[in-house]
């Protein structure tokens, strides 16, 4: 995986600022029973973590009032009527607080609901351990 952009807004009245960090090619996906599929392993859970945590160590001097994070996959999947679908993992850090998002396909959806609900809560745990 490697960053894509780091990128820093301010809002207009200067009260805000956005920093967002885009990650490319993780390797999310493996191949299943029925195609491609989202590996959520503990390994990765780390690896993500530990990126995150490094990142927000960086802007100790001008903190930002949010840091986003955009991890995107390296292989892409179809859904049903033949959109390509890259699975990216987005995370949010306001005031502490880390909620996360993933984009997905209908295939990951109807295969792998479950184990991405279950990652994410665990994930959002971890991360408001730190």
């Amino acid at each position: 995986m490697k960053i894509l952009f780091d990128e820093t807004f301010t809002s207009s009245d200067g009260n805000r600022r956005s920093r967002n960090i885009w990650y490319g090619y993780a390797d999310i996906s493996v191949d299943g029973e029925h195609g491609k599929s989202m590996k959520l392993t503990e390994d990765f859970m780390d690896y993500l973590c530990e990126i995150i945590i490094n990142d927000l160590s960086k802007n100790a001097a001008n903190a930002p009032t949010e840091t986003n994070w955009y991890f995107y996959g390296s292989t892409i999947t179809q859904d049903a009527i033949g959109d390509k679908i890259r699975p990216t993992i987005m995370v949010r850090e306001r005031s502490n607080e880390f909620l996360t998002n993933f984009n997905i396909s209908d295939h990951d959806f109807a295969v792998n609901f479950d184990a991405i609900l279950s990652f994410k809560a665990d994930f959002e745990k971890r991360l408001a351990s730190h």
